[in-house]
């Protein structure tokens, strides 16, 4: 009986196959963006944690603006005294107390001229956070050791792919009108961003770009043996005592951390809430096309009937049929979900960022569970349409035409 039923199902499908896709593609939306969610986003939370290992759990971060918009305060303008920053040093537990400026100048090396993103601070501060809290170690060269000298640091990426010829240690780039020397090239951060800078003393940003010096962020590193939480709490007590900046923000690494998880959460519920929202649309449609469906086979219905089918018979027909429509949406939506999330985890790693993407850590149970997901889907949005076609009068069916 069920083989019948199979059958009966594939050859009422391939009746009308045009509009069969077109219902099943609904499905395939929606478990495509689920499937795609699943994938990558255990992939960017490692990624994310790894990038914030790196950066040091004895560091803190201090932000203009408030911690809910922290990126409108980094780009609003306010920057802090610097005074006011290196004098934070003097707090017990702050072991180094480092000013950083931002801005974007204009850079030329043999002749091919590029807009470069310039980090600024001074080398004796910047050096050991970058070597004993943030691992970065040095492809070639050495770190200036004057802090007047015409000299900078390049990211891993600004020396290697940012200008046709590769810049090398000792070689000279010519910064808005100056000569510059090369000092040193550091290997990769793991961090784009941070890979395509360069990297120029206090003193020599502020006198190339023109700009006022201020520190548009500090990072602080924490002395070992003193509780991160509580040198934060006395940064923040001594910066409220400032008047350049009102509203600011101390990122210490668990905030940091939770903040991050937080962004997640609210792009992954994003994503879902779409993801389902193409489900029901998906389910809909497939509703549609069993009504229309019981429509087009009503006489169909009448002779089954007319022979003996039971109205269990007919009901179960067209839940076979709505059900394999959701399951055939499922299976392709994984797939197709599956090869889009390969295709951008390989596109991240051209990008500097690997792993996005795994195969071994794909829940293949997860997958089992969408797989019989959609098919309960189908079986449900069949339901009405089924029980429609379950009560048609023999008599009546057979006079439709």
């Amino acid at each position: 009986m069920f083989k019948a039923f199979l059958a009966l199902t594939f050859k009422g499908i391939r009746y009308r196959p045009l509009r069969s896709w077109l219902t099943v593609i609904g499905i395939i939306i929606g478990i495509m963006l689920v499937v795609i969610i699943l994938s990558l986003s255990g992939g960017l939370k490692n990624i994310i944690n790894k990038q914030l290992q790196m950066f040091g759990s004895d560091l803190l971060v201090v932000l203009p603006g408030e911690e809910s918009n922290v990126v409108l305060g980094l780009f609003g303008g306010q920057k802090f005294d610097y005074l006011d920053i290196t004098g934070l040093a003097r707090i017990p537990g702050v072991e180094v107390a480092a000013p950083f400026d931002i801005g974007t100048l204009n850079a030329e090396f043999d002749g091919e001229k590029k807009a470069v993103f310039v980090h600024s601070s001074r080398w004796d501060v910047l050096r050991p956070i970058f070597e004993q809290s943030m691992g970065t170690v040095l492809a070639e060269g050495s770190w200036p050791k004057d802090e007047d000298s015409n000299e900078i640091m390049l990211g891993y990426l600004a020396a290697n792919t940012l200008f046709k010829n590769k810049v090398h240690a000792g070689d000279e780039i010519i910064v808005q009108s100056k000569r510059l020397r090369v000092a040193g090239i550091f290997e990769t951060m793991g961090n784009r961003d941070d890979d395509n800078s360069f990297y120029m003393s206090w003193n020599l940003f502020h006198l190339i770009s023109g700009t006022k010096p201020g520190a548009m962020t500090a990072i602080i590193r924490v002395a070992p043996g003193y509780n991160v939480d509580l040198v934060a709490r006395q940064v923040r007590f001594q910066l409220q005592k400032q008047k350049v900046v009102e509203q600011f923000t101390i990122l210490t690494p668990v905030r940091t951390t939770a903040i991050v998880g937080n962004i997640l959460g609210i792009v992954e519920m994003t994503l879902v809430i779409i993801a389902f929202v193409s489900l029901l649309v998906g389910a809909v449609g497939i509703m549609n096309t069993m009504y229309t469906s019981v429509l087009e086979r009503t006489k169909q219905i009448g002779i089954m009937k007319a022979v003996g089918a039971s109205r269990d018979a007919i009901l179960s027909l067209f839940l076979i049929e709505s059900g394999i429509i959701g399951l055939v949406g499922g299976f392709f939506g994984i797939v197709l979900g599956l090869a889009v999330s390969y295709g951008i985890g390989s596109a991240a790693v051209n990008f500097g960022v690997p792993d996005l993407f795994n195969w071994g850590s794909i829940d293949y149970f997860e997958l089992l569970v969408i797989l019989i997901f959609t098919f309960v889907t189908g079986v449900l949005s069949g339901l009405l349409p089924a029980r429609a076609a379950a009560r048609l009068e023999p008599a009546e069916a057979l006079r439709y035409e």
